[in-house]
């Protein structure tokens, strides 16, 4: 007997049917818990930095350049990752990045702790690598992962900051200024 002619008999379907009503009015059916909220101080708008607003595109949560700044300006804790090699960070790369080529990450080499959150970045949108690294850092276990697949170009394009060279963060230069702005 297959599993349609179990629930053939009038009873059996009235009673399916009821379940499913059931389901459906569990899973979101009109109730007073979805009433506007009357605080406007509750509102999407006002929920801290801390929550990440990521997009998902490919099975990889992606943040905007703006998203790390505020991230950083708020004085979140993140790890921004520089996935491409040791020239192209040494040529130019965002405050505060730390170099951990995507061959070192698939490596295994000197990697941030693993309940970190961590924001990985390449060079624009058509580069791969931060991608690449955000996988590799997922088969080793991080959870907290994030790529800023706009690259180091997109940070340029909305006027951060850059390091030119390997110098400290605070000699940073950007195209409207050093701050940024």
């Amino acid at each position: 007997m297959t599993v349609w002619m179990k629930f053939g008999t009038p009873t059996a379907r009235r009673a399916l049917a009821v379940c499913c009503v059931a389901a459906v009015a569990a899973c979101g059916g009109e109730s007073d818990e979805t009433a506007p909220v009357e605080n406007p101080s509750a509102t999407a708008g006002a929920l801290p930095v801390s929550v990440p607003a990521a997009t998902v595109e490919g099975g990889f949560l992606v943040v905007t350049p703006a998203e790390v700044r505020e991230w950083a300006d708020a004085g979140e804790e993140f790890v921004l990752v520089d996935a491409r090699d040791p020239v192209q960070y040494g040529q130019e790369h965002i405050p505060g990045a730390i170099n951990v080529p995507y061959v070192d990450i698939r490596a295994g080499g000197a990697l941030p702790p693993r309940d970190a959150r961590v924001v990985v970045y390449c060079s624009d949108p058509e580069c791969p690598i931060s991608r690449y690294a955000y996988s590799s850092l997922q088969q080793l276990g991080y959870t907290n992962l994030y790529d800023m697949a706009a690259g180091i170009q997109g940070w340029k394009t909305a006027g951060y900051p850059t390091v030119i060279g390997t110098a400290p963060a605070g000699e940073a230069v950007a195209p409207g200024g050093e701050d940024g702005s």
